[in-house]
């Protein structure tokens, strides 16, 4: 297995596509709590919501936007009134960590200029809501 690890160029341990699926709200209990999923999607739809419910935020999820969040810890879920959209999924996953016998990520850790920056997406998200646009 090690041979095959020196190719895999990413830190994710497992990929998915999916096409105009609804996502009802849910957790995914096979990862870790320390790592993030990565959603992107792309599509001709117009102003879906990411809901992540246990924080209570509603995302704007239009086509391009990217997002990551603990799938594990935060119950999420769309739903897509019309069009069509495909989403790239990043995940980890421990039973190939187990398997390859490589060691878990550790908790995401913050600085100062990743709280700059959350602030900044902040206004801009409010800015969307109230105005429809950024």
């Amino acid at each position: 297995m090690h041979h095959f690890l020196k190719h895999w160029a990413s830190v994710y341990t497992g990929a998915a596509v999916m096409c105009n699926r609804q996502s009802l709200d849910h957790r995914d209990p096979r990862c870790p709590p320390e790592a993030f999923d990565i959603l992107t999607c792309i599509g001709s739809y117009r102003h879906m919501v990411m809901q992540l419910k246990n924080f209570g935020i509603e995302l704007a999820y239009n086509p391009g936007v990217m997002v990551s969040y603990s799938g594990r810890l935060i119950r999420h879920g769309i739903s897509i009134p019309e069009g069509d959209r495909i989403v790239w999924a990043w995940f980890l996953r421990d039973s190939v960590h187990n398997y390859a016998r490589t060691p878990r990520p550790d908790y995401a850790r913050y600085n100062p200029a990743d709280l700059d920056a959350y602030e900044l997406a902040k206004y801009n998200q409010a800015d969307f809501v109230l105005y429809g646009t950024l």
